[in-house]
């Protein structure tokens, strides 16, 4: 601080004294200098007049040389000027400085600026140096006339030593004041800045303190200037901070153990199990209000004894403790409890449990055993099939030929069940995974169904049953032709295997504002309303055995549900058991 504010102080205060004084001895300097001068023309003038007058008396015509010369030396020395007299040709006839005889070897003065000036009848001035004298000289020159002729110039020069003089002077007091104004600011300047630098030295020491992070300290200075006013204000502002850093340290606290253990609902207790916090998960999950749990003990607010357990054995503890646990109010779901206790000081002063319903990803988990069981289940039958009349062929029964036939064809049977099992299947998992990409086109709807039902005209004449096309012709949505047809042949399929002899289909649509809603209805034999809600699961079967007997794999409406969700459309059935089925769709159009 010393080495720098006060620097900058007293250099502050030289630099201001030094220009106020430099700018103020500029301006007297120059004015002085011109007022000496424009004194001394105004003074060469009237003395050149007089002359010009005596000359042009009793020489107007300048033809009297000794006469001029006589003149100019006994005026020059009283008027302490040096006088020449030239004629209009330049040539010196007189000068007062010049011995007679000398005259006439003088330069031609036709070309100096005053003595231009004054043939052209304007008073001539001019100040220069001269070689001859060594000292800068004023020079006025006047037009010598004869009546209203000119017949030539007269010049007068004076030395500006005396002005020199004056102003030297000058300068040489305002410098000397200069200097004393410049020890004046630096004796007031240092008085000043030793009032500033040690309050501010106190203000730095403090607050270097409160950089340290001991916002204990405070600064003592009354004075009611300015740095009286910081001095206040950053003692206001440690005070602030001291509180605000208590505080945030206890939440700062709850806060970490929060975020590194946060999965879903988060509760957050102190060490007597009094709810300080929840989250809106919590609100919904066990169907509560966050202001009626504020302040009251686990049990009063969220009625669960394993949770409340959990929380108690961590704020015992002092340990994470992690449980899974079976919920069956308001709604059976399957949650997994993390409890963290909050420290402070090696003591526990609180628990924050996190709370992560896993219930869905128990349900995929069932799914998952319940698909492979599935698979398993349909690969095993074929197989054992196909391997049972290989054996067969292979113990002595290719030579019989009846037979041998019959096993083969069965063999061919379940090989192509095994395939449409394995394509069914590539299909499901390619329409499940991201790479699933929609080729949109503007689609004829009322065209692709007759396209379907044309494909199955050998089978639908087989079985006599009726196809009605009731999709109004124009009717266009934007899909992706190959799924959608894939759509509209799975559920064609199935109607007409669990149609009945001699039955009816008939495929309509609905126009819903943003979308189309396409129904495909049979006459068969219908689906209980126990398994409606199964319908679309995989390898879900209404009835095994006749299903397995015509065919199917049990993944074609799985594949439908995925394909129009993929539309982003929803699936639908309506059964009566024994009264047929609309099986249903909706595509955005």
């Amino acid at each position: 601080m010393k080495s720098s504010f006060k620097l900058k102080f007293l250099l502050s205060y030289f630099f201001l004294i030094f220009v106020s004084l430099g700018f103020v001895a500029f301006f007297l300097d120059r004015n002085l200098e011109e007022r000496s001068l424009q004194e001394i023309k105004s003074n060469l003038i009237n003395e050149a007049s007089l002359i010009e007058r005596q000359v042009s008396a009793l020489s107007p015509d300048l033809n009297n040389p000794g006469y001029l010369d006589k003149l100019s030396k006994e005026l020059g020395p009283r008027i302490k000027s040096r006088i020449t007299i030239i004629d209009l040709k330049g040539k010196v006839l007189a000068d007062s400085e010049v011995p007679s005889h000398q005259t006439a070897l003088l330069e031609n003065h036709l070309n100096r600026p005053e003595v231009i000036k004054a043939l052209n009848g304007q008073i001539g001035e001019e100040i220069r140096y001269s070689s001859t004298l060594r000292i800068d000289m004023l020079y006025l020159a006047v037009p010598l006339k004869d009546n209203a002729a000119f017949t030539g110039v007269l010049r007068l020069a004076m030395p500006l030593t005396s002005v020199q003089k004056v102003l030297f002077a000058v300068r040489k007091t305002i410098i000397i004041g200069l200097f004393f104004a410049l020890g004046l600011a630096f004796v007031l300047a240092s008085v000043l800045a030793r009032g500033l630098i040690g309050p501010i030295n106190r203000i730095i020491h403090v607050s270097s303190k409160f950089a340290q992070g001991d916002f204990s300290r405070r600064i003592f200075y009354s004075s009611p200037d300015e740095i009286g006013r910081l001095a206040v204000t950053l003692n206001k502002m440690a005070q602030d901070i001291e509180e605000k850093i208590r505080e945030i340290r206890t939440k700062n606290q709850h806060l970490n153990a929060i975020f590194n253990s946060m999965v879903e609902g988060v509760v957050v207790t102190d060490n007597s199990s009094r709810i300080i916090s929840i989250n809106h998960a919590i609100e919904e999950l066990f169907n509560i209000n966050k202001v009626d749990a504020l302040g009251k003990f686990f049990l009063e607010g969220i009625r669960n004894t394993d949770i409340s357990e959990v929380i108690n054995g961590a704020i015992k503890s002092a340990k994470l403790i992690s449980k899974e646990i079976m919920l069956v109010m308001p709604k059976q779901r399957i949650i997994q409890v993390n409890v963290s206790p909050v420290l402070e000081k090696d003591k526990v002063t609180g628990a924050v449990a996190v709370i992560h319903d896993i219930s869905e990803i128990r349900r995929l988990e069932t799914m998952r055993r319940d698909f492979v069981a599935n698979v398993s289940h349909e690969l095993k039958t074929p197989l054992t099939s196909i391997k049972g009349f290989v054996e067969t062929l292979l113990d002595g029964a290719m030579d019989d030929k009846k037979n041998s036939q019959s096993f083969l064809k069965i063999i061919q049977e379940h090989a192509e069940r095994l395939n449409n099992l394995v394509n069914d299947l590539l299909d499901l998992s390619y329409i499940e995974s991201r790479e699933a990409a929609l080729e949109l086109s503007r689609l004829d709807l009322s065209g692709l169904a007759k396209e379907v039902v044309l494909a199955f005209s050998s089978r639908l004449n087989k079985h006599k049953i009726e196809v009605k096309n009731n999709i109004p012709a124009g009717t266009f949505i934007n899909a992706d032709r190959n799924k959608l047809e894939q759509v509209l042949t799975n559920l064609f399929d199935n109607a007409i295997k669990f149609n009945k002899e001699g039955g009816g289909i008939r495929i309509l649509s609905e126009d819903l504002e943003k979308n189309i809603k396409v129904i495909v209805e049979d006459s068969g034999s219908g689906i209980p309303a126990k398994d409606i809600p199964r319908i679309f699961e995989r390898f879900y079967r209404v009835d095994k055995a006749r299903s397995r007997e015509l065919g199917g794999t049990g993944l074609g409406l799985s594949i439908v549900k995925h394909i129009i969700e993929l539309h982003s459309g929803v699936v639908g059935v309506e059964s009566t058991e024994g009264l047929g089925s609309k099986f249903w769709f909706t595509i955005p159009k």
